[in-house]
């Protein structure tokens, strides 16, 4: 079938669980014999996005919010006319707002992937005056609500996400489907030799690394896990935390870590590339996802697993639906700084027992792949259609 999809940004211009997903996601929807068509914005600027992702902007320059949304409409529009799609798939409602059910055609069905409450993520970092939040809120609430009543089904990457689309949007849970996502296997492996890894990445032969993808913003709990540090060092000096990503807390983070006196054992990579990504994965001795909220999957999580490599997490939405299935003592009991240098110094000091590296591989083998998530989302696009047609010839 020949699927038409709107996403946000390109992963290697705005790093992020979306982007990843998109561009994952229609890699394996053509492996699996389907046709696609995704649209992204990157600015203009120069990507490595293959052929069959398009910038909605051509040309280098910096739109303000409402040109970004009217040149996904006019994108979309164009593409409608050319490809003749059988599923048009949105996965950023900002950007599909402002395409209407009437511009698009009766018989073509609109399938949503909800990658997470847009509206509250964005409250949670929102550090203006009260009123200013509310309004704002609101404005991105009734964008969300305006794209998703156009929608004839959804998608969704866990059940906490499915009961947070029912509950909040007040959408169907018949209409709702979970399929989890997956890493890309080609490229989050373990190691071949994790001893000459570490030798290249500079860590010290005795080191327990923890490491930590996360964006550097309120919800992602980071200043929660550096001041667990504090905790952690006292019991197992040797322990060090490597946190790669950027953000808006970036420097407040790094002023914490040295107010702890933690500058040797916190460790900040910045953005890191795709490639250096996965060698810290397969560096480190635990992976930690320290989120507050709000977390609706975490592609970390399991691409971490996929290179053999342990993941420690906060026990909420996504996260504890992967986790626990694997060990329940891969979680923190709750998010605070004690729990998780309870937890973390439990597993450094051999006290607390968790999956091998082998077993944390095979987990995700087993559950998490392309494959099994390209036919489950391919059944529902099958059944939209057929839906959409009962409706227009009835």
């Amino acid at each position: 079938m020949k699927i038409l999809a709107a996403g946000m940004g390109w992963i290697e211009h705005t790093p992020g669980g979306l982007n990843r997903y998109f561009a994952d996601y229609l890699e394996a929807m053509r492996r699996h014999g389907h046709e696609v068509r995704g649209y992204m914005t990157a600015f203009g600027e120069r990507t490595t996005a293959p052929d069959y992702i398009e910038d909605v902007v051509k040309q280098p320059i910096k739109l303000g919010t409402w040109a970004r949304m009217k040149a996904f409409k006019q994108a979309i529009g164009c593409a409608v006319q050319q490809l003749r799609p059988d599923i048009f798939n949105p996965h950023f409602a900002l950007y599909a707002s402002l395409i209407s059910r009437n511009e698009l055609p009766s018989s073509l069905p609109i399938v949503t992937h909800f990658q997470g409450p847009w509206a509250q993520e964005s409250q949670v970092e929102d550090r203006g005056n009260k009123w200013g939040q509310a309004l704002r809120y609101e404005m991105k609430k009734r964008v969300e609500l305006m794209a998703y009543r156009r929608s004839d089904h959804f998608i969704v990457l866990s059940d906490y996400f499915k009961n947070l689309l029912a509950n909040d949007y007040g959408i169907a849970a018949e209409r709702i489907h979970r399929i989890p996502a997956a890493p890309d296997l080609h490229r989050f492996v373990p190691s071949p030799d994790r001893k000459k890894l570490r030798l290249e990445l500079g860590i010290q032969e005795d080191e327990k690394v923890m490491f930590c993808a996360r964006r550097l913003v309120h919800r992602m709990g980071i200043d929660h896990l550096i001041q667990a540090m504090q905790r952690v060092s006292a019991q197992v000096p040797e322990a060090v935390l490597y946190i790669a990503g950027g953000g808006t807390l970036r420097e407040a983070l790094e002023q914490l870590a040295t107010q702890l006196g933690l500058g040797a054992k916190v460790r900040f990579l910045g953005r890191v590339t795709n490639e250096d990504l996965v060698r810290w994965y397969q560096a480190a001795d635990l992976s930690i996802v320290p989120t507050l909220t709000l977390e609706g999957f975490g592609l970390v999580t399991v691409e971490a697993l996929a290179c053999g490599t342990p993941v420690i997490g906060t026990p909420y939405g996504g996260t504890r639906e992967i986790l626990e299935c694997l060990s329940g003592n891969l979680l923190f009991k709750d998010h605070s700084p004690e729990a998780m240098a309870e937890r973390i110094n439990s597993i450094l000091l051999g006290r607390t027992e968790i999956p091998s590296r082998q077993a944390c591989q095979k987990y995700v083998l087993k559950h998490f792949t392309w494959e099994r998530a390209a036919k489950e989302i391919t059944d529902v696009f099958e059944q939209a259609m057929e839906e959409r047609k009962e409706l227009v010839y009835r």
